[in-house]
């Protein structure tokens, strides 16, 4: 969308919508067709000389969105050109808000001609459109410069010989700003982009409200580098991402000719990519201009160096007026000395648990052997009548007390199905799930913070889910978790996600648990609460099942990682070995294995990013492949059900012209997953291997399928009364089991 231009009528000044603005112009005049474009652009237009990227801000303040109080006070805003930076801080200290100010103009003096997107899940009003027209669409810019385009050219085919010099410049002019931005490919840019996060062309098709919230963050993250702004401002962008798309985060960050500015919980990006910090504090902007590990370091020295020296003080003028100057200076610094013994105390009892009751044992097991949750052969599908499964293989595991295992894998592949059917939120469809009689359950979910009710305040929630418990009670056991003083009679409608984060583990550990799953905890959470999460799992007696993208929450809190995968789901002793076996796939998508790979196939075929149906996902066109897998590496032996190319039928085959070998120039048709024929191109011919290198014209999807699964162009027949039409040549395969997709 084009931003809103502000032109004077008479003494007034009044704002114009786009289309109004865009009805107005004159398209002979230049001048009139820039007043359309994004401020940024026209500043930048409106400049005879280059203009410098950096910010420079000085005397700045911010204040709470209801301005009842300041989070920055007369401190410094420095942005330099080309940077990459942290912005870190605890808990409402103003680095959401700042991100929102920054991004909505809402700062006096920010240069207009610096481009800026603000990187975060997406909005309902984003939600509307395919996933490809979405990332495609992003950029502001380009879409204002293709209707100019379009309508410079209407305007050259109408033929006004007077005008038409004038409108011919300015096309050519419009279309050199679209190469500019690199508009032209920009379809094609999107498109890869998808692909290498995992949307094939049928998950690119679909819409973004269809999908969970870690495909969204991956689209909201397309459209962020497909905009490319000057500055870009990314807001905990890890949030819901699995391993393999925190790498490709990892490498795009590395590489981008921008400044970035980044709010994020996941140490291991911070250090791998940032190379500054500005620090919130105090209600000011420190810099430190070094990697982030270095500035843990010198942070941490330097609050300790702090406290000291303030003990020493406040030791030397324990009897000063308080009325003087150092009376003031004294109550300053014993307010910081409290606020940062304080923090140290609570980080160290953070998200602590009382001691859980025992356990029936009438096996006589040692307690650490009681079985919590036992899964005996189970499959799972929501709509078994279509044959389509997340789990098609039986599947068995067996949570005991000493449990702690870290569950791993891509998006989509089944880790939160998992834990959907061991805390009985959805039932086996077959298999039987054996739970102990009397153990306590307390999970976190992805989105558990969204079953709040906003309008509550912490106390007040806490006290709805204790009722007969002391209100002080409860409100110490929320302060062990940061929700202190005012914070905990404050809607919850005003607090940040981390904060209400927080108040959900206040719940989950007010009452100990036998067996605690935490499905993604460090969504939301600053970098000392995941610190602080990680020393309380360690002391926690009970068993631990942890889903999470954070590679050093899972190293340090679990001793087994549970791999699943498409037609995969292994438990192995090391994470090293779990992460092998859980994105060998992932990498032969990328790599494009080719079909006769049954696991490169299945990879790209069916890639689990893309909202397709995973290899365990059993269609009338999938057949089993028993893969037996040793236990050498740590792993238990499992078979597992993987997709392979469809087996033509017999007549199928025949029709293919099985005994003739097509060249390139022949006209064919392939066969697809979904047992269909679409139009294609032959690239490659392997005589000895029987197979073709296959392009499938109109989408562009590359494949090695058998002689067999190639035949003449044919035209598509008309259809019988009552019969589906069969899909014409170089009609756009839907993905197997999309229904299917549509149900998750």
């Amino acid at each position: 969308m084009a931003a809103q231009v502000i032109q004077p009528v008479s003494n007034l000044t009044k704002v114009l919508t786009p289309e109004e603005v865009f009805a107005a112009i004159d398209w002979t005049d230049r001048k009139s067709i820039i007043t359309c474009f994004p401020v940024y652009m026209q500043e930048q237009l409106a400049s005879k000389k280059s203009l410098s990227k950096a910010v420079n801000i000085e005397n700045f303040d911010m204040k709470t969105p209801y301005g009842d109080a300041y989070l920055l006070k007369d401190t410094e805003l420095k942005l330099e050109p080309s940077k990459r930076q942290v912005l870190f801080g605890a808990n409402a200290t103003g680095k959401s808000m700042l991100f929102h100010n920054m991004s909505n103009g809402k700062i006096k003096d920010f240069p207009k001609h610096i481009s800026m997107h603000h990187c975060k899940e997406l909005e309902n009003d984003e939600l509307h459109d395919t996933v490809l027209n979405t990332v495609v669409n992003a950029h502001p810019f380009r879409n204002i410069l293709l209707k100019c385009e379009a309508k410079l050219k209407e305007l050259v085919e109408s033929g006004d010989a007077e005008k038409l010099d004038a409108w011919k410049d300015n096309l050519n002019w419009i279309t050199f700003q679209i190469r500019t931005i690199k508009g032209d490919t920009t379809v094609e840019r999107a498109k890869k982009m998808l692909r290498v996060l995992g949307f094939d062309e049928t998950g690119q098709g679909r819409l973004v409200t269809a999908l969970s919230g870690g495909l969204r963050m991956r689209v909201a993250l397309c459209m962020a580098f497909m905009i490319e702004p000057d500055l870009l401002l990314l807001d905990e962008p890890t949030n819901h991402l699995d391993f393999p798309s925190v790498l490709w985060l990892e490498n795009r960050l590395r590489g981008y000719p921008g400044s970035f500015l980044m709010v994020s919980h996941d140490r291991e990006l911070l250090n791998n990519v940032c190379g500054s910090v500005l620090l919130l504090e105090d209600k000011q902007i420190k810099y430190y201009p070094m990697g982030f590990k270095e500035f843990e370091k010198k942070k941490a020295l330097e609050d300790k160096k702090k406290f000291e020296e303030i003990e020493k003080f406040l030791i030397k003028n324990q009897n000063v007026d308080p009325s003087t100057f150092l009376g003031k200076q004294k109550a300053d610094k014993k307010a910081w000395s409290d606020s940062y013994y304080q923090k140290q105390i609570a980080l160290a009892g953070k998200f602590t648990f009382p001691t859980s009751t025992p356990l029936d044992n009438p096996e006589n097991l040692a307690p650490e052997d009681i079985s919590l949750i036992k899964v005996n052969n189970v499959t799972f599908s929501y709509n078994p009548a279509e044959g389509v499964f997340i789990f098609g293989d039986p599947i068995s595991f067996n949570v005991t007390a000493s449990t702690r295992v870290g569950v791993m894998g891509p998006n989509g592949a089944g880790k939160s199905t998992f834990l959907k059917l061991l805390t009985k939120k959805i039932i086996a469809t077959t298999g039987e799930i054996i739970t102990h009689p009397n153990f306590q359950l307390a999970y976190f979910g992805q989105h558990s913070t969204a079953e709040l009710d906003l309008e509550n305040t912490p106390a007040e929630f806490m006290g709805k889910s204790f009722p007969g418990v002391a209100a002080g009670i409860l409100r110490q056991h929320l302060a062990k978790t940061s929700v202190v003083g005012q914070l905990q009679d404050t809607r919850m409608k005003a607090l940040s996600f981390s904060q209400r984060s927080c108040i959900v583990f206040a719940k989950l550990t007010f009452v100990c648990p036998h067996l605690l799953i935490l499905d993604e905890p460090t969504n939301f959470l600053d970098l000392e609460s995941v610190d602080s999460l990680i020393a309380a799992c360690n002391k926690y007696k009970g068993a631990l099942l942890l889903v999470s993208h954070n590679r050093d929450f899972l190293k340090k809190c679990a001793t087994h990682y549970l791999s699943v995968v498409p037609g995969q789901f292994l438990l192995f002793d090391s994470m090293k070995k779990a992460e092998q076996a859980t994105y060998t796939f992932i990498n032969e998508m990328e790599d494009g294995a080719s079909a006769g790979a049954i696991k490169g196939q299945a990879a790209s075929a069916l890639s689990a990013g893309g909202g397709t149906v995973h290899a365990s996902q059993k269609g009338a066109n999938f057949v089993e492949v028993e893969e037996k897998k040793q236990d050498a590496d740590g792993g238990f032996v499992f078979s597992g059900t993987i997709a392979a190319a469809p087996k033509p039928k017999p007549a199928a085959a025949a029709a293919a012209g099985a005994e003739k070998v097509f060249t390139e120039k022949d006209k064919i048709q392939a066969l697809w997953t979904d047992g269909k024929w679409y139009g294609a191109s032959i690239k490659k011919v392997d005589v000895a291997a029987k197979k073709y290198t296959v392009l499938y014209t109109e989408y562009g999807n590359t494949a090695a399928v058998p002689f067999a699964s190639v035949r003449a162009a044919v035209a598509a027949a008309p259809a019988a009364a009552g019969a589906k039409a069969a899909p014409a040549a170089g009609a756009k395969a839907p993905a197997a089991g999309a229904k299917a997709g549509a149900k998750k």
